[in-house]
């Protein structure tokens, strides 16, 4: 009796084995790949799509004969793309996007400026290669070597490419209604990234303000535009969202502040999970100095949700401070008068300190609002002062300058320029640079706001009125 029992689980056992290899083994998909040219990396990168931009999924080495494989199990179908180093920003080579779903056998044969599909199972890719094709005619007049301008591009979208893809949109049509509204989705975002990129490259020839196509016209929504979660699903779903807001941001004669960017527009998205993932991207993006953080953040920690947000946000909020409180860097510098002035020499006070040099258009553009400023705060225990990191050699000019222009505060020059202990210490290596410190000459911040922003003047009233 005992003999049949154990006879009965290990044949059971065996049955489930069976039964778990047979389906995983129907998970898998495999893509094998030839390339018709020297890999310049001598490796291929598959790529798949998390929160709407490309991460790698796995790599894998070209053998001598040009040949390449991946297999990968194959949970939810979805696109992924092959990289054998085409996916170079300055290149902006040829997309071979795949939708991969369980079972499928891709035999690619891959020429630089185009490929081949092979085999018996490539699923829905012929279609998907026409997506591909479409997206790399845009994607031609936005190459940074492409001579191309408005007078090619506008012709183009205005007659052929916009037909192009809207009649491909329309023979969309299999029996996976899944697959046929991800598809869209996907051109309908190539297309769009490709008009907005297209003023983000530099050209020989720029229409005028208003002469655009009604095509940049039609595409705006006042309310609601990005109301499909699967977005996230696209490897530029992000930059999709980001073009889109940042073209029509700066085509608006609207005044808008770098604080309100973030809530002006989640408002035009509907799904929270986007929300969440376009919140953490701009963060990145817009580096908000503390006190414009303090300001934006509160509202948005409704969306910042998941894991990976609150870790980020941690870690961001964490790096913001961590150099408060730690002493200033000592130095002593000369006046224009040629006396030593040390940084010590100003305890008991708050020192907003102004990195410039003369030759620095943004650092002369700060002057007015700087001067106000001193005006403003003149009596109080604010110390402001500028440090010069022009040529020892044009010290002569820096002297003129301070007296023509009757700049005000502790006027002083750095000794060695970018070179100089202070913007070394503070790594230093682009102007204007803000600095401010608290009255026992402590790091409050090393990237300070500067004195055009209106948030600066709520900071210093919240110290004074604090050390009261």
């Amino acid at each position: 009796m005992i003999k049949k029992q154990i006879l009965y689980v290990l044949v059971c056992c065996t049955f489930v084995i069976n039964v778990l290899h047979a389906t995983s083994k129907s998970n898998l998909s495999t893509v094998t790949g030839h390339l018709n040219f020297e890999s310049k990396t001598g490796e291929v990168t598959l790529h798949h799509v998390v929160d709407g931009q490309l991460e790698v999924h796995s790599t894998t080495l070209v053998n001598q004969q040009g040949d390449f494989g991946f297999q990968l199990p194959v949970v939810e179908p979805g696109f992924y793309f092959v990289d054998y180093g085409q996916y170079n920003n300055r290149l902006r080579g040829q997309v071979i996007r795949l939708y991969i779903e369980p079972g499928l056998e891709i035999k690619l044969d891959i020429n630089e400026n185009d490929y081949v599909l092979k085999g018996k199972h490539n699923g829905f890719n012929t279609l998907v290669q026409e997506a591909n094709k479409i997206n790399n005619t845009f994607r031609e007049y936005n190459r940074l070597k492409a001579m191309f301008t408005y007078k090619e591009f506008f012709p183009f979208i205005e007659g052929k490419g916009t037909k192009m893809v809207e009649n491909f949109k329309r023979s969309i049509n299999t029996k996976d209604k899944t697959f046929n509204e991800l598809l869209k989705l996907a051109v309908q975002a190539d297309y769009e990234t490709e008009l907005y990129f297209f003023f983000r490259l530099p050209r020989i020839a720029h229409p005028e303000k208003d002469n655009r196509p009604e095509i940049y016209t039609n595409l705006y929504t006042e309310g609601i535009k990005f109301t499909n979660p699967n977005i996230l699903k696209l490897d530029n779903g992000l930059m999709w969202m980001s073009s889109y807001f940042s073209y029509y941001r700066h085509r608006s004669d609207a005044p808008f502040s770098k604080l309100d960017i973030i809530d002006n527009e989640i408002k035009h998205i509907s799904s929270d999970r986007v929300k969440e993932v376009y919140i953490l991207e701009t963060l990145k993006s817009l580096r908000f100095k503390p006190e414009e953080y303090k300001k934006v953040i509160p509202p948005l920690y409704q969306y910042l949700t998941s894991e990976k947000s609150k870790a980020y946000t941690l870690e961001y909020e964490k790096q913001m401070h961590k150099e408060s409180g730690q002493a200033g860097y000592e130095f002593t510098y000369e006046d224009i008068n040629g006396n030593p002035v040390s940084f010590k020499d100003f305890r008991g006070k708050y020192v907003y300190i102004d990195i410039w040099a003369t030759w620095c258009g943004p650092c002369k553009a700060q002057i007015p609002y700087l001067k106000e400023l001193e005006h403003a705060y003149k009596g109080k225990d604010i110390v402001f002062m500028s440090i010069s990191v022009d040529n020892i050699k044009d010290k002569q000019k820096w002297k003129d300058f301070v007296k023509s222009e009757a700049l005000g505060g502790v006027q002083l020059m750095a000794d060695k320029d970018f070179g100089s202990g202070i913007t070394q210490n503070y790594e230093i290596n682009a102007i204007p640079r803000f600095l401010l410190f608290d009255k026992e000459g402590k790091i409050i911040s090393t990237d300070a706001l500067r004195p055009s922003d209106p948030l600066l003047k709520e900071q210093f009233d919240t110290l004074l009125n604090e050390s009261k």
